[in-house]
């Protein structure tokens, strides 16, 4: 039976913001948890062979990724005819590189507004494709080198076919994995390197059914190996529409220290030092994570630094009741804690900023809003009623029975029923810490939490939440799934002042809270800058879900 209902208009540290601290399951940052291969030596201890054997460069596979690599100083002419539809777009610009005695890199884009296309801002995505050439010229150890093999198709032709890994590619170029690679050999020098698919892929806004670069080398006169002309035709669509996109990618002029700057084609080189011609700078090196550099080059892909994320979580939780004391009095006679139970429902919806200190280091920090709507489902013994009867027996015969028969509900057994909605604003910061080798991952995030009720300036006690989990990457989807486990630390006392109307008590309930719960859940990334986490706990008292949608930039 239900006796009265009561809303809470006050609190000091109220029962349910304990467990309203508690309902942000801050989703791990799976992201930074890099995918790791070997390293250098270990990776390229079998293709190394095959490269020696025939003369070839170990640094000659990073050509297909990034053309930048050619030298500390250079100047590229890029044209790029795209037509999507009937549609066709066509577009050229060069790009200076320049490497100071530290070995910082200055990049820019120069070009006439007249040969760009006015119908696309052609300079965002050189710059987008700059900086990942720049990203990438560290990625020298990227191919597998269990798939090198070498044809001998006479004594002077020679063809050596590689994959690129799957493991050390950046999400952006992850598209690399698909591609198959023949080095052409022609008396022992390579004359041309021929990149396609193995099988559909996306990439960007794209979806790509034949991809095709060729490139073509030609010796310096100090004999040094470099790209003469690069290009790449990819087929396909994009939003339904059919695409062609063809790119040509030429060296002008590369600057070397001990033989001088080589001229490969003197009518470009004139007109990119034309000073009519426009400027933009691409900013290349960033300062989050510390380190990165270093883990780029041993082959480790590793996440943009920022990130913001957004998080919805729904829990249930039941709570066993141990011990009643209102205003100091204990009250287990009147109602017995065995046979009460609270049940809470709880929704959180927050926002998080985070950012990759080190590649196996996030921090973050988050703020939001608890809804918790509560029922305390009491026992009541009916020993109050009793004692009633008994002393007013006393006193006259019959009158606590008459008491006991006017007021059944005093003297008799029963359930009462508190309802309680109650809504909180939230508060918090945590750190992950991550590691992977291959396709398994290990991470463990801690989170701090405080609830303040509505309205109350005052926030309340902090709550400590773990989550240790093991988990396997799909690399080929970029998709994680993993197990763990999650630990909130609930005290095992709840205190807190009541006030309804003009009655206000003070309360300290014990509950029986299990802290652990078993949490498994995926994440999946969605291009080079989308996530979505799905999890999923369940312990002996509580269950929740939790979606969380993240950017990173």
């Amino acid at each position: 039976m239900s006796f009265f209902e009561i809303s809470i208009n006050t609190c000091k540290s109220h029962t349910l913001s304990v467990l309203a601290s508690a309902l942000l399951l801050t989703t791990p940052n799976f992201v930074s948890a890099a995918e790791e291969t070997n390293t250098y030596s270990e990776v390229m201890e079998k293709g190394r062979a095959l490269f020696d054997k025939y003369g070839i460069s170990h640094d000659l596979p990073k050509l297909a990724i990034s053309s930048l690599v050619q030298g500390e100083h250079l100047v590229e002419h890029a044209h790029r005819t795209l037509q999507i539809g009937e549609e066709v777009r066509d577009s050229s610009v060069y790009m200076v590189k320049n490497t100071d005695s530290k070995g910082n890199i200055d990049l820019r884009i120069k070009y006439n507004p007249e040969e760009l296309d006015k119908h696309e801002d052609i300079i965002d995505e050189i710059e987008s494709y700059t900086r990942t050439e720049y990203r990438l010229r560290n990625y020298a150890e990227s191919y597998d080198s269990s798939s090198v093999r070498a044809k001998e198709i006479d004594e002077n032709k020679v063809i050596i076919t590689f994959d690129y890994s799957k493991y050390g590619l950046p999400q952006d170029i992850a598209y690399f994995r698909f591609l198959s690679v023949d080095i052409e050999l022609v008396d022992g020098h390579p004359k041309r390197m021929l990149i396609t698919n193995k099988k559909p892929f996306t990439h960007s806004k794209y979806k790509i059914d034949t991809y095709n670069q060729e490139i073509e080398f030609t010796s310096l006169d100090s004999g040094k190996l470099v790209i003469s002309r690069k290009a790449t035709e990819v087929i396909g669509s994009t939003k339904n529409k059919p695409l062609r996109m063809k790119t040509i990618i030429e060296p002008v002029a590369i600057y070397e220290d001990d033989n001088g700057v080589q001229v490969l084609n003197e009518e470009m080189l004139k007109e990119v030092s034309d000073p009519r011609m426009r400027e933009a700078s691409v900013k290349l090196d960033r300062v989050f994570p510390l380190m990165g550099d270093m883990v780029r080059r041993q082959g480790i892909d590793l996440p943009l630094p920022f990130g913001v994320s957004v998080a919805y979580r729904n829990q249930d939780m039941d709570v066993p009741m141990t011990d009643y004391v209102i205003s100091g009095v204990r009250l287990n006679d009147l109602f017995d804690p065995d046979d009460s139970v609270a049940t809470v429902k709880a929704e959180s919806l927050s926002i998080r900023g985070d950012v990759n200190i080190l590649p196996f280091w996030n921090v973050f920090g988050y703020v939001g809003k608890v809804n918790v709507d509560a029922n305390v489902d009491a026992a009541y013994t009916g020993a109050a009623g009793e004692y009633l009867q008994d002393k007013l027996n006393d006193k006259l015969p019959g009158l606590g029975n008459a008491l006991c028969e006017g007021v059944s509900a005093l003297c008799n057994s029963g359930r009462l029923n508190v309802p309680l909605h109650l809504e909180y604003d939230l508060r918090g910061a945590g750190t992950t810490l991550s590691v992977g080798y291959k396709e398994f991952f290990a991470s463990v995030t801690g989170t701090y939490s405080q609830t303040r009720l509505k309205g109350l300036d005052d926030w309340g006690d902090g709550i400590v939440t773990v989550q240790p989990m093991l988990g396997y990457q799909l690399v080929d989807y970029r998709a994680q799934f993993f197990v763990g486990a999650e630990y909130q630390g609930l005290d095992s006392r709840m205190q807190g002042t009541v006030k309804t109307g003009d009655i206000e008590f003070d309360y300290d309930v014990g509950v029986d809270i299990d802290q652990w719960a078993f949490l498994t859940g995926f994440n999946k990334q969605i291009g080079k800058h989308y996530n979505m986490t799905v999890l999923y706990n369940k312990g002996e008292t509580r269950s929740a879900v939790t979606l969380n949608l993240g950017y990173r930039f």
